[in-house]
């Protein structure tokens, strides 16, 4: 019985200045044994399907397909969640049968295993050319298999936090997959910190507890796999989150702020999900008066519509929806990320807080904490990886992100990486590249985006709309 030549595991909404010795020793532990990557960034929007997507499939949304946590289907006609894997598979279907437009690693390497202790849609999209074995609370591929699982390890209730189903998914690794099943890539999608974080933010006694409850987890099955397997120096190990997270400034009732704009459901539609919302319109006209209504409310940040002339978007005043991955052909015609500002709301203890804060979307799963945006702080996510492809101590400060995880996969299990955005995180030294501020400019309003530029790929930082 081989160990895993991959185990990748996912801690969702992990912000990267979380990482300390106090909070996630078994962490940094792994870092010192191999190499951190830190200048690690997500996927815009910060939502975790797309970055899931992104993750799976080495490419931005523009490619995959996979707009938002939430998207308007014209085909169904109707707005849809992709939190729920039965909506997806609807949505597949009146798509005509593919769900990401382009193969996730999965697919490439025809098989492997995925655990997700997260939604079923998450779990789905990892998942999404049913390529691997998927073990999830409710979405199992192939269902069948349902039954042994529980026979293995009981599947407990989601709760708050959720380390049950944390310790569930490392357990069920650990007492069954690995050894009965044993895959060459085994990815395990963990629920925390970014489960608290929604609830009760990035600070104070319960993200604390989610924190070091699942860097504990981690570490106690890291010291099993070791005890249990005597060729684990064999396995590559990448531990990485999919995004970051800020304190949320206000929850936004899009439907109730939108009111008395005409039209919606004939005309125009909206897709909101936490930290962006995402527009659909059939005129110029009507794209035209969403956009000047949202820049008329505090609680907007910067607007991106389908790619125009250079930096600008069709849409005038707007950024090209190019410029941050987020075109192609499922975008939304308009696509707005809330605002977000630096520093820290006021009246709040600052005590163990994080800076960063934003508005969300009234869907959000809770009022503490959200992501989405295009704040340097939801994009800011970090890449640890240790094993014989990587060398120990290593520090790399050129930027890296979601989409390098696939093609690293790739890469360590002797496959070809063409076609992707991303690079194997194998290849040192990396380039630095250099950093190109975009700026739009429009009557009363600018908008900017800084990205970080390297050998044809790029690397979001931050998006913002300003008062001039």
């Amino acid at each position: 019985m081989a160990s895993p030549r991959v185990i990748a595991i996912q801690f969702d909404g992990l912000r990267a200045d979380t990482l300390s010795e106090e909070r996630t020793p078994n962490l940094l532990a792994a870092a010192e044994r191999g190499a951190w990557f830190r200048n690690h960034r997500s996927t815009f929007p910060t939502s975790t399907r797309v970055c899931v997507s992104s993750l799976a499939t080495g490419v931005y949304p523009e490619k995959h397909g996979l707009p938002g946590n939430s998207l308007y289907s014209r085909e169904l006609g109707e707005t849809i969640t992709t939190g729920r894997y039965e909506n997806l598979l609807a949505w597949e279907r009146a798509m005509g049968g593919r769900l990401l437009l382009r193969d996730t690693f999965s697919e490439r390497l025809d098989g492997g295993v995925i655990i997700s202790a997260a939604s079923s849609g998450s779990a789905w999209l990892w998942n999404a050319g049913r390529a691997a074995r998927l073990i999830h609370p409710v979405a199992m591929y192939p269902a069948e298999g349902r039954g042994k699982i529980e026979e293995v390890r009981k599947i407990p209730a989601g709760g708050e936090p959720d380390l049950p189903r944390c310790v569930w998914a490392l357990d069920l690794a650990l007492d069954y997959v690995i050894p009965k099943l044993e895959p060459a890539v085994l990815v395990i999608h963990l629920s925390e910190p970014d489960n608290t974080q929604h609830h009760e933010g990035a600070a104070g006694a319960a993200h604390r507890r989610a924190l070091e409850g699942v860097d504990r987890l981690f570490g106690a099955f890291w010291e099993r796999f070791q005890a249990q397997r005597d060729d684990w120096p064999q396995t590559n190990l990448l531990l990485f989150s999919d995004h970051g997270v800020v304190a949320t400034a206000g929850m936004i009732d899009l439907e109730a702020e939108m009111a008395d704009l005409p039209g919606r459901g004939d005309s125009w539609q909206v897709a909101h999900s936490e930290g962006a919302a995402l527009f659909y319109a059939e005129s110029e006209k009507t794209l035209q008066e969403l956009a000047a209504f949202l820049r008329t409310k505090d609680w907007a940040g910067p607007l991106f519509s389908k790619d125009g002339n250079g930096a600008e978007g069709a849409l005038p005043g707007t950024m090209s929806l190019g410029l941050a991955g987020c075109g192609g052909p499922r975008a939304p015609d308009l696509l707005m990320g809330f605002q977000w500002g630096d520093g820290f709301l006021p009246g709040e203890n600052r005590k163990g807080a994080l800076p960063g804060w934003g508005y969300s979307s009234v869907n959000n799963k809770g009022s503490g904490g959200t992501h989405g945006s295009c704040s340097p702080y939801e994009l800011r996510n970090f890449m640890i990886a240790c094993g014989p492809a990587f060398p120990a101590g290593a520090r790399v400060d050129a930027p890296t992100g979601n989409i390098d995880l696939a093609p690293t996969i790739l890469s360590l299990m002797g496959e070809e990486t063409c076609g992707l955005d991303g690079e194997t995180l194998t290849e040192t030294p990396r380039a630095m590249g250099e950093e190109r501020l975009y700026r739009v400019e429009s009557k009363e309003f600018s908008q900017t985006l800084l990205r970080v530029e390297a050998d044809g790929r790029f690397y979001l930082n931050f998006a913002r709309l300003e008062k001039a």
